[in-house]
């Protein structure tokens, strides 16, 4: 057995949607959405670049690809530097103030005491009973002072105190300040003039009493400076790809390391964050197309071996297309898989499959918009350049109209974004590369696809379409007739075919060969007899029936033998669908066993025809044959007829399994009759050139005669001659 057909073995599909194995179509899924994942992902696994900060770099390290990343180091200085211009948030305590002028005051009054105690007669003891006195503690050199002083210093010193104590609980004593303060206070002091004695009292008092009276609010301030933080937007930067990252012999830095980091040099692993995007966008990929296959072409969706066929074709196309991300992105000739898939599936899922190819390449070609603008428009370019191939179009100039609109591509994208005019032109070289050998690559892959798979394309068609073919010249060396009718019926179901949404290359293929078992044995059949010999005048009618009827079958078996595609072969089968051969079961119904004849035994095997291309053929077939019967076509003759054999194949429920409406039926007999007309108009009866030259010398021949009896005889008989001639 040979591959193809272990392919098609291995998907023969059950015909309940709910009977296919699940366990099949998950194997399926898996395996393409891996195969996907190790396409797009194969570089993103760097090579280890073993440099730390501080080293002096042995190479030159470039970005393998283009990267947008937050730089912290930057981020951080950021930061900070907004963190230093929030102000911090104070609240203001009055009672700090008067505490401390309430303490100055008892400290000065219980110093006027003791001075004025004469039991204390050294200062010492005075400096020992104040401070046992006193509201806050002193230091030695105030306590000292202060029991020096007299009476009416001290006023005074107490005045002073008070009023340093009032300029910096005016002008705000905070924490960050105190210390300054307190420094400042003994310069204030000192720039008084009141002797060493009464400044040491002063200052040493103002000091131990200035608090602050500013209290840092910890929780506003911290407040402002995480929303200050919230505020500041992360240092975002851009690496390009082949951008130089680190140049042979420079010192490497902390922030060289961290974008080798980003990009995956340094550690050489995989970002799984990049791994896991990935994966979501593939089977976004995915579902955007299983969805628009079960929306509208729910029967492609139902068949394992198409959708094989459809993810390989889209691996192919990422395949070449990622081998020529290594020369250039706009040499991609993704437009491969937009070609196989619009002549092995359908044009309209072609149509998907470039949007989701050019949409998944844009992760190999990094992102780059223009690239992905231009394998699009390659995609869409091919799709309808093959759409018209049934007008002639070849993969050759499918090529030629890519490679065309590439460059167009290529130029408008390039100048939106300002590159260079030289630049333009030398990837305009690589888009027309692109186009030519996506269709070379087609070319190629096309027949092993075909085979592999079983699906028969135009082109195929086409082929077996060309007079050359053995099969063709067979019939018209062996069944003259047969053949010149069988291109009369591909001409009349041909023109009608693209009236009403049918095949039409299919039409002509299938009308070329549907009578092709007519070679077996080709007198039987009218239009291949001479005139007045007919062998079914000496057969029996149940004879005749099975050797008229027996053409399909030896029409499926040189199918076989040559190997046609089923679509043929279907319309070989199908053209007669069940119809009675009526001239035969009229004779045998007029024989003296009359009562003995099963209608059955005189129709066709059938199937009646499935499809519009089959149903077609048979009306065709039909007309053609009748209007060839008629003793003097005429419109209205062929019209007649035309019609009524519509009518009947309609009647006798030839036409119900295809999907043929009453209006489609209605254009195809216009059609026909048109058609027929045409080809079966009177002509002018010509006459008979030797008959015609013959009486041209009897009339010379008698004028020569009349001319010499008129010399002979003075022109008495002048005048016949005249009336003569």
């Amino acid at each position: 057995m040979s591959l193809s057909n272990k392919i098609r073995g291995f998907f023969n599909q059950p015909v309940n949607w709910h009977a296919r194995p699940l366990t099949r179509r998950i194997v399926l899924g898996l395996a393409f959405f891996s195969l996907f994942m190790i396409v797009l992902s194969a570089e993103f696994i760097s090579d280890k670049v073993p440099l730390q900060v501080g080293q002096v770099s042995d190479r030159d390290v470039i970005a393998p690809r283009s990267v947008s990343y937050v730089n912290f180091i930057k981020t951080k200085k950021l930061e900070e530097e907004v963190l230093a211009n929030v102000a911090s948030v104070y609240d203001f305590d009055v009672t700090v103030a008067a505490k401390s002028e309430e303490n100055a005051a008892t400290i000065f009054n219980l110093a006027r005491m003791v001075v004025a105690d004469r039991t204390l007669i050294s200062p010492d003891q005075k400096a020992t009973k104040l401070q046992a006195g006193l509201p806050v503690p002193l230091p030695a050199s105030a306590l000292n002072s202060l029991v020096k002083l007299d009476a009416t210093a001290l006023v005074s010193s107490e005045e002073y105190t008070k009023g340093i104590l009032r300029k910096y609980f005016q002008r705000g004593v905070r924490d960050d300040s105190f210390d300054n303060d307190r420094k400042n206070i003994v310069l204030d002091t000192e720039q008084l003039g009141l002797g060493k004695t009464a400044e040491a009292a002063v200052a040493g008092i103002a000091q131990v009493l200035l608090k602050p009276n500013f209290i840092l609010n910890a929780r506003e301030t911290d407040k402002r400076k995480q929303a200050a933080l919230a505020s500041v937007e992360p240092v975002r930067e851009t690496v390009k790809k082949g951008e130089v990252l680190v140049r042979r012999g420079d010192v490497v830095s902390e922030e060289q390391i961290h974008v080798m980091e980003e990009l995956g040099l340094h550690r050489g692993d995989i970002n799984a964050v990049r791994i896991l995007g990935l994966a979501i966008f593939v089977l976004l990929m995915m579902a955007f197309i299983m969805g628009f296959l079960y929306k509208f072409y729910p029967a492609v969706l139902k068949n394992d071996l198409q959708m094989v066929l459809l993810g390989l074709i889209m691996v192919v196309a990422l395949l070449v297309g990622k081998a020529a991300h290594y020369y250039s992105d706009f040499a991609a000739p993704l437009a491969t898989g937009a070609l196989l898939t619009a002549i092995l599936i359908d044009s309209r899922i072609a149509i998907i499959i470039s949007v989701a190819v050019a949409m998944l390449f844009g992760v190999i070609a990094d992102h780059e918009l223009r690239a992905v603008i231009v394998a699009l428009v390659g995609c869409l370019t091919g799709v309808y350049s093959v759409s018209k191939m049934r007008h002639g179009y070849s993969l050759a100039k499918s090529g030629i109209w890519i490679a065309g609109m590439n460059l167009v591509s290529v130029g408008a994208t390039g100048l939106l974004e300002q590159v260079n005019l030289n630049q333009i032109m030398v990837q305009g070289m690589h888009g027309i590369l692109g186009g030519v050998v996506a269709a070379i690559i087609t070319i190629g892959l096309l027949p092993y696809l075909e085979h592999a798979f079983n699906v028969t394309t135009s082109y195929k068609l086409l082929e077996l379409a060309n007079p050359g073919h053995p099969l063709l010249q067979r019939l018209l060396l062996e069944a003259p007739g047969t053949y010149h009718h069988s291109l009369l019926v591909g001409n009349l179901a041909e023109t009608a075919a693209d009236l009403i949404g049918a095949d039409p290359v299919t039409v002509r293929v299938g009308a070329y060969y549907h009578d092709i078992g007519k070679i077996k044995r080709p007198l039987f059949f009218i239009e291949n007899q001479a005139e007045g010999d007919n062998p079914h005048d000496k057969l029996a009618p149940s004879l005749s029936t099975l050797i008229i009827t027996s053409h399909i079958k030896d029409g499926l078996d040189l199918c076989r033998e040559y190997r046609l595609p089923a679509i043929v072969s279907d319309v070989i089968q199908q053209h007669h669908g069940t119809m009675l051969v009526s001239y035969f079961y009229k004779r045998a119904t007029e024989t003296e066993h009359s009562e003995c004849i099963v209608e059955a035994d005189f129709r066709y095997e059938g199937p009646r025809p499935k499809t519009k291309e089959a149903a077609l053929v048979m009306l065709g077939d039909a007309c053609e044959a009748a209007v060839r019967a008629l003793s003097r076509p005429n419109v209205s003759r062929i019209e007649v007829a035309v019609r009524k054999l519509i009518r009947q194949r309609l009647n006798d429920g030839q036409l119900d399994e295809c999907d043929l409406t009453l209006k489609d039926l209605n254009v195809i007999g216009d059609v026909y009759i048109r058609v027929l007309s045409s080809m079966f108009h009177h002509r002018i009866e010509y006459p008979d050139a030797l008959k015609e030259l013959e009486r041209r010398k009897a009339k010379n021949a008698s004028s020569s005669k009349q001319c010499s009896g008129k010399d002979a005889d003075n022109g008495a008989n002048g005048k016949y001659g005249d009336e003569s001639s």
